[in-house]
């Protein structure tokens, strides 16, 4: 049991580290400062930024998705293909026989 609270607290502590780190990059960006302006005002090591920085992505890419749906919009097949004179038609396989004739009738 002393295990898992330790455990829990730790995770807490380090979510919290995360987002004060978020946070502090949210405001270099929003400061228009360069990093080493930005660090020298608030009295942080760059290297300590840049440490935070990677952190912070890493926790980012940890918690997104490792799937991401994607719908892909169904085409029609055109398996029938008429071409005459350098004119290619490409019509859908469930095209009815009496236009299907009709179209070739006028072709011909």
């Amino acid at each position: 049991m002393q295990s898992e609270t330790t455990t829990a607290i730790t995770a807490v502590k380090q979510d919290v580290r995360l987002r004060e780190w978020a946070e502090q990059l949210e405001a270099q960006q929003a400061s228009g400062l360069t990093v080493p302006q930005w660090c020298a005002e608030n009295g942080i090591k760059t290297k300590s930024f840049y440490y935070r920085l990677r952190r912070v992505r890493e926790q980012y890419i940890q918690s997104a998705q490792a799937v991401v749906p994607l719908t892909v919009p169904q085409q029609q097949s055109a398996d029938i293909r008429i071409e005459k004179n350098g004119v290619r038609i490409s019509l859908p396989t469930n095209i009815t026989q009496d236009t299907l004739l009709a179209l070739v009738n006028a072709l011909c």
